[in-house]
């Protein structure tokens, strides 16, 4: 599990007989039975009734079968789709709000324009009371950090601030909008940068972690 940034699967039947005799049986000389015509052709119809009986439930089973797999592979496929949309982990889109409502060309947060001991309270405030900055525009200046959770083989990208001693340091992850490859469409770690991206929040297991969505590198 990642670190907080900032607090956060036919068959056949065979007879054998020993000859033909008159219409009221014949003899085995190799048993003994008596059995009439009448009586083999009773006994291979009963057999044809059996085999095709037979056949019949192979064939419902296995049409049973293939719809189960049907029915397994299409709930997979549907857990998988919704699992691409997932707005939750979208750096696109969001579970608290329409995203594409939001206009971000206008900034609600400028940590910008703020002293760095402002700047650091301000992001303490964003890591305690997310409600009152859901879905505002931020804009930040700060060192470009990447985490590796070595779990999953994800990386998550945040912007760091200090306080204005220095001597503190917490960040605010971003997920930018788009297709982007770590670490060719990054910068270097260490790097100041200034990120704007829309604030928000997701669950991972049982922690909750704030992010600056539909981010872009200004």
């Amino acid at each position: 599990m990642k670190k907080i940034l900032g607090l956060l699967v036919c068959s056949s039947l065979v007879f054998s007989l020993a000859g033909c005799g008159p219409a009221d049986g014949i003899a085995s000389r190799s048993t003994g039975n008596t059995q009439g015509v009448n009586d083999v052709l009773e006994a291979e119809k009963k057999a044809a009734e059996q085999t095709e009986a037979s056949e019949d439930n192979k064939i419902t089973e296995s049409a049973a079968g293939n719809s189960v797999s049907e029915n397994e592979s299409s709930a997979s496929e549907e857990i998988a789709s919704s699992d691409d949309e997932d707005p939750n982990t979208d750096p696109e889109k969001s579970v608290h709000f329409d995203m594409a409502s939001i206009d971000m060309d206008k900034i609600d947060v400028d940590l910008t324009a703020l002293s760095s001991t402002m700047v650091y309270s301000e992001v303490y405030n964003m890591m305690t009371t997310p409600d009152d900055y859901m879905g505002k525009v931020v804009k930040m200046n700060g060192a470009f950090t990447v985490f590796h959770d070595e779990g999953s083989s994800d990386f998550f990208y945040a912007c760091i601030v200090k306080d204005a001693s220095a001597c503190c340091a917490q960040g605010i992850e971003f997920q930018l909008a788009g297709e982007h490859e770590y670490p060719k469409d990054y910068p270097y770690e260490g790097d100041e940068i200034c990120v704007v991206g829309v604030y928000d929040t997701y669950k991972d297991g049982d922690s909750t972690y704030c992010t600056l969505k539909n981010a872009k590198i200004v």
